[in-house]
């Protein structure tokens, strides 16, 4: 093992200035816009390691891949460019930016969200264009002129509220009505703290029909959804500390607590114990962080001679046995670890590839070797379930949904010169991934954390999450265009289910990793 003295004066130098890459969001999503008549001209801003970005023209156009596009309307009107980035490499970075543009000169154009809780309702008017006043019609006889009013209705039931945009001549110049359902249950946000220096246990004494928690430690790094987090701030001083709760299957309940709280130095900070795992292909690596401890920054030596890095995987020049370090460590409060593993790659002379289709209602996958680099006299296939082939070109059914690894290996006399692999998902008889077009999900794979663009979806829409067998995991139901979703589930492939109030449906795949 490599002595930690060495690294030390250089790892604390680096934990100082690049501690916010533990923290916070390594990329930031932005543009400009330039309107001539029914054109838009957009000019990428973003920042970060993102490697795709994508946009949503609010009109049924899609650019992905164009950090510029250039775009012309077909009609005038407001519409909702959205933009996306992420990295598809380390899923460390995920962003998205909308804008609303004007498009030649339309009047007015009347939208709303709503937030109930019990049978109190807040309205928020989201409506663009020019107008001289706006009415709200709450669908139990009650009326306001308020941009954002709060209305209470006298029993549960499903009401139909409308927002309606009047021009100075008392002319109609748009309206929007949604159902509205509220009922009794309502939810009511309070925790408590307890600090040791820099580290605050926080206890959740929040009431009511809630599902879903969210902490905002107030210091620009720290969040949780855990129910009683346990929180270490990097400096004394004092934070404003926020709790929401919500009802994520109804959204018949949110509510939201603040507190400022005050850390000092001493006690907290219990040290940090290094520790990774890590996987090779070829001349590969890629690790995973399993360290422990209050530590911010992760380093990584190679052991080839490249400079350290906080980057967690690595591609070397020569096949060979390296010794791979890991060093984690913090500030305030200090400390540091080191574990060093070796590690060996192998250069591959093949390099195989195939493809496959398959029939949803019947479940045949068809495969195809596709390989065109490399010598190679025999190939084994590895069908994820137990299974393997011989065939150049085999076909196969599978008996059960789920998500299978399929591998094609290739040999030179009999020995591996090559290995490729691919997740397949064998969705349930009757459900195919088809009719995707409409919907978009960002980032995917990602870690359960999904940005869901609804498209075409009329009205209010339901939001399923069902495994592979069909069976529904969880519902919610919303009237936004752009919806983020958050599933605590195992890693692995799921159905995506979009429903909206006409009958339509949509599925798309997902993958939690």
């Amino acid at each position: 093992m490599r002595t930690l003295l060495i690294l030390i004066t250089a790892f604390l130098a680096i934990s100082f200035t690049l501690s916010g890459v533990s923290y916070g969001q390594s990329c930031v999503g932005g543009f400009n816009d330039s309107i001539d008549s029914l054109t838009v001209y957009i000019t990428n801003t973003a920042t970060g390691g993102y490697d795709v970005i994508d946009y949503d023209m609010g009109d049924g156009t899609y650019y992905t891949g164009i950090p510029n596009p250039t775009h012309t309307y077909t009609g005038e009107g407001f519409y909702e460019v959205c933009q996306f980035i992420y990295d598809t490499l380390t899923f460390m970075c995920f962003d998205y930016q909308c804008d609303t543009l004007v498009i030649g000169d339309p009047t007015c154009m009347a939208n709303f969200w709503w937030f109930p809780d019990g049978l109190d309702v807040e309205f928020y008017a989201n409506a663009f264009g020019t107008y001289d006043s706006l009415v709200w019609d709450f669908g139990d006889g009650s009326v306001s002129n308020d941009t954002f009013p709060i209305h209470t209705y006298s029993s549960v039931g499903t009401y139909t509220a409308c927002l309606s945009l009047y021009d100075t001549s008392g002319s109609i110049c748009d309206s929007v009505c949604y159902p509205i359902y509220v009922d009794s249950s309502s939810c009511s946000a309070d925790f408590t703290y307890s600090a040791n220096g820099l580290t605050v246990d926080f206890t959740n004494l929040s009431s009511g029909g809630y599902n879903s928690v969210s902490w905002d430690f107030g210091d620009g790094f720290g969040f949780s959804e855990d129910e009683d987090p346990q929180y270490t701030y990097l400096f004394a001083g004092t934070y404003e500390v926020c709790l929401f709760i919500i009802d994520t299957l109804t959204f018949q309940c949110f509510d939201e607590v603040c507190m400022e709280i005050t850390v000092t130095a001493g006690g907290g900070g219990s040290g940090c114990e290094a520790d990774f795992d890590y996987e090779t292909s070829a001349l590969f690596i890629e690790c995973t962080d399993q360290s422990t401890g209050n530590y911010v920054t992760t380093i990584w030596d190679y052991g080839d001679g490249s400079t350290p890095t906080l980057d967690d995987f690595h591609t070397y020049d020569q096949p060979g046995t390296y010794d791979v370090c890991l060093t984690v460590g913090n500030l305030i409060p200090f400390c540091l670890d080191q574990t060093c593993k070796e590690v060996t790659v192998t250069e591959i002379t093949c390099f195989p590839d195939f493809i496959y289709s398959y029939n949803p209602n019947t479940n045949v996958f068809n495969f195809a070797n596709t390989t065109t680099q490399g010598d190679y006299d025999a190939v084994q296939w590895s069908f994820g379930d137990g299974n393997t082939s011989s065939f150049a070109n085999p076909s196969y059914s599978y008996n059960i949904p789920g998500e299978y690894e399929v591998c094609l290996t290739t040999f030179k006399d009999s020995n591996l010169c090559g290995q490729a692999c691919k997740m397949i998902s064998v969705f349930p008889l009757g459900i195919d991934e088809a009719g995707v077009a409409g919907i978009r999900v960002f980032p995917n794979p990602s870690n359960g954390e999904f940005v869901l663009d609804r498209g075409n979806a009329q009205g209010v829409v339901q939001i399923s999450l069902l495994d592979l067998a069909g069976r529904e995991l969880a519902r919610q139901v919303s009237n936004r265009k752009i919806v983020e979703l958050n599933y605590h589930v195992s890693a692995g492939a799921y159905l995506l289910q979009v429903r909206d109030e006409f009958g339509g449906a949509q599925v798309v795949r997902v993958v939690v990793e």
